[in-house]
């Protein structure tokens, strides 16, 4: 069983807080990382955000996102550091390797049958994700394609619309 994991924290700090106190609270979480073999692969700063409910005299927070590696026992001491903080209203801290994973292989899967499905059909194999821009070969692109010709249900759409203004102009 491997020791280190993927963890992703969220915490909320007190909206009276500084931006620099925010700074500070990063910083430590990540040095306390460090301390244990762990790293901070990510950190997203979510701002000032309503809350869903009052937390003590305050309606609103500002929310941190960050994403961990490391093993077990860095977060029982993290989740004990911070909820000693007053200024963090509320933490939670959720494993996220094994989805993560399941993410990943059903991405693999998915781009392995692409593969299959095109050698089948004679065509050459799609290039690696690494050198193609995220606009080219994304499904998204062909749907949503702004110059694009309309699809012939769009045309034949059009056509009857054409028809109809013609009836009621000949109708008058």
């Amino acid at each position: 069983m491997p020791s280190d994991r993927e963890y992703e924290l969220v915490f909320i700090v007190a909206p009276t807080a500084t931006d620099e106190d925010v700074e500070a609270l990063q910083t430590q979480v990540a040095e306390l990382a460090k301390e244990f073999g762990g790293t901070v692969e990510n950190t997203d700063l979510w701002g000032r955000r309503k809350l869903a409910y009052e937390i003590g005299p305050f309606r609103e927070g500002i929310y941190v996102v960050q994403l961990l590696d490391g093993p077990g026992e860095m977060i029982g001491e993290l989740g004990r550091r911070l909820r000693v903080r007053d200024q963090v209203l509320r933490h939670l801290i959720v494993r996220v390797d094994e989805d993560l994973r399941k993410v990943r292989r059903a991405a693999e899967k998915k781009k392995a049958t692409v593969q299959r499905r095109r050698a089948a059909r004679g065509k050459p194999p799609l290039p690696e994700e690494d050198n193609v821009p995220a606009a080219e070969g994304s499904r998204a692109s062909v749907v949503v394609g702004t110059d694009d010709a309309a699809p012939p249900a769009a045309v034949a759409d059009a056509g009857v619309v054409e028809a109809m203004k013609d009836t009621s102009e000949v109708q008058k």
